[in-house]
């Protein structure tokens, strides 16, 4: 797995940091969002997170959802629409690994929200990566099944999931522990992207790998974008690994093993996404797509979101 940075590569963080930083682990332990990225000045807890967010949402009166690269809009992708057939694709591929329970994941409609159900155990194979093997949760989240363009963004959870993968799997943010980036912590992460921590199981980014089973192949991601779940404001998650570059900057790599979101700009036009690690494809549809560079999923919220359920 490899994470592609802006700037030159710094050299690894050593083993005193890296175990410092999976003990403070990547999640709180309720399913709010009360820390955002734009937070940069509060302290973690492994336990219940109390940080404040500065902010919420953008001073750009312009949203997410209305910029494109004018140069290269994204092709259309084949997005599903309709809450019935949204909550069928939330489904494992079956037991991949027979030390742990059989992963499960599934969703239903309640009036015009996808209410989501999983247990958080994956449907690839588990590499352990940080102390101790997945294990069962009762996870639920609940996601709009129409989006709706926020008047701003909102920043994403510094600590938590802001959203999951059909096989019922959080997706995290870019940082880890307190504010720094997963990626600065050499072998934190399984190839897939993925990692257990103190509640859970959950993935920070896209990886792929020639030998370990992961969400797609490397095939699958060079072929064009796939499904990979949903952010909880509703707009889906694809690939975009080998097809857009994100529009973020390291800017001062001092800070990158610290707190990742002031160390990195974003930089209208420097690359394909936009603000959230979004576009609108030719067909009008706006998708958020994965990158091998920061911020890997989401930089920001495009549509109304209310985080609610799982961790």
């Amino acid at each position: 797995m490899t994470i592609r940075r802006t700037a030159p590569r710094y050299a690894a963080l050593g083993a005193v940091l890296a175990a410092s930083l999976v003990l403070a682990a990547c999640s709180s332990d309720d399913g709010t969002a009360d820390t955002t990225a734009a937070d940069t000045t509060t302290e973690a807890t492994d336990e219940d997170t109390t940080e404040e967010s500065t902010d919420d949402t953008s001073a750009d009166d312009t949203t997410a959802a209305d910029t494109t690269n004018d140069d290269d809009v994204a092709t259309a992708v084949d997005v599903v629409t309709g809450c019935e057939e949204i909550a069928a694709l939330f489904t494992t591929d079956g037991p991949a690994n027979p030390d742990l329970p059989d992963p499960e994941s599934s969703a239903v409609c309640d009036g015009d929200t996808i209410v989501i159900t999983s247990n958080g155990i994956p449907d690839y194979t588990y590499i352990e990566t940080s102390p101790g093997p997945p294990s069962a949760q009762d996870l639920t989240y609940e996601i709009p099944a129409e989006p709706t363009v926020a008047d701003d963004t909102t920043d994403v959870p510094l600590i938590g999931a802001l959203g999951v993968t059909l096989a019922g799997i959080p997706i995290y943010g870019p940082t880890e522990g307190t504010g720094g980036d997963v990626g600065s912590i050499d072998g934190i992460l399984m190839e897939c992207g993925s990692h257990n921590g103190p509640t859970g199981f959950h993935l920070h980014l896209v990886g792929t790998s020639e030998t370990t089973d992961c969400d797609f192949s490397p095939d699958e991601i060079a072929s064009g974008p796939q499904l990979l779940g949903y952010a909880f404001d509703g707009y889906p998650i694809y690939t975009g690994n080998d097809q857009y570059t994100s529009s973020w900057e390291l800017t001062d790599e001092s800070l990158f093993a610290s707190d990742t979101w002031a160390a990195h700009t974003y930089v209208e036009g420097s690359g394909d996404l936009d603000e959230c690690n979004g576009l609108t494809d030719a067909d009008g549809n706006y998708a958020y797509y994965t990158t091998d560079e920061f911020p890997y999923v989401l930089g920001c919220f495009v549509g109304d979101v209310e985080i609610r359920g799982g961790r």
